[in-house]
């Protein structure tokens, strides 16, 4: 299990620095009521983490078991899902070019509307920022490709996703340990700020990595 763990624990880069999970975490913890309601977004958002990664290793898995030759199928995958982030650079690249460079980058609705959600809708965007996110997925399908290299039982494969989900989600909860602190609320907003303004290099450069992740994967099966 140890073995399995070295070859995901790279994944969990993807899910620590994400940064539109943080601030919707940041958005929630400045809003009345923010702190129940940005728990309520952590518990959803580990829950749904585990669960999707769960599948994943449990699909991967279930593929090798019926007959699929594990380096040739794994390491074609990889390779494509390598390519596909690739491509979301290229595209990402040329809107921001794009775009001025005087041009302020925009707040999403959802964040903006963050601090009216009800309680389902809450749940519901932290489910769609695991599923939607190409960096949030990408870390999740690593996690699942790399633990599914090594044949464990079931009860080894949840310890697996739940520490592998517990570590991701370190930059998630660090904002309600900052809103503690005697001025949590000012360097919130700071963090919400500097987020906001970096998110789009920031997710570009965390996609390029994990293109380069999975190639190398893909490559490494294939060839290796």
């Amino acid at each position: 299990m140890g073995e399995a763990f070295a070859d995901m624990l790279p994944y969990t880069i993807g899910l620590i620095v994400s940064p539109f999970p943080v601030v919707a975490v940041i958005a929630l913890l400045i809003s009345a009521n923010g702190r129940a309601k940005a728990l309520l977004f952590e518990a959803t958002w580990l829950i749904m983490s585990w669960a999707v990664l769960l599948v994943l290793i449990l699909l991967v898995g279930a593929a090798d078991a019926a007959g699929h030759a594990k380096p040739t199928w794994l390491g074609w995958l990889a390779l494509i899902i390598g390519v596909l982030l690739l491509l979301t650079v290229f595209a990402g690249i040329r809107r921001a070019t794009r775009r001025r460079r005087s041009e302020e980058p925009r707040v999403p609705r959802w964040i903006a509307a963050m601090d009216t959600m009800t309680k389902p809708r809450i749940i519901g965007v932290a489910a769609m920022l695991i599923v939607a996110n190409p960096v949030n997925l990408a870390s999740l399908a690593g996690g699942a490709i790399s633990a599914g290299r090594h044949p464990l039982p079931l009860g080894q494969r949840l310890v697996l996703a739940a520490v592998f989900v517990v570590i991701g989600s370190l930059g998630v909860l660090a904002p309600y340990v900052t809103a503690l602190a005697g001025d949590g609320e000012q360097r919130l907003q700071r963090m919400r700020g500097w987020l906001i303004r970096h998110n789009g290099a920031l997710t570009l450069l965390l996609i390029l990595v994990f293109a380069l992740l999975f190639i190398a994967r893909g490559l490494r099966g294939l060839f290796g």
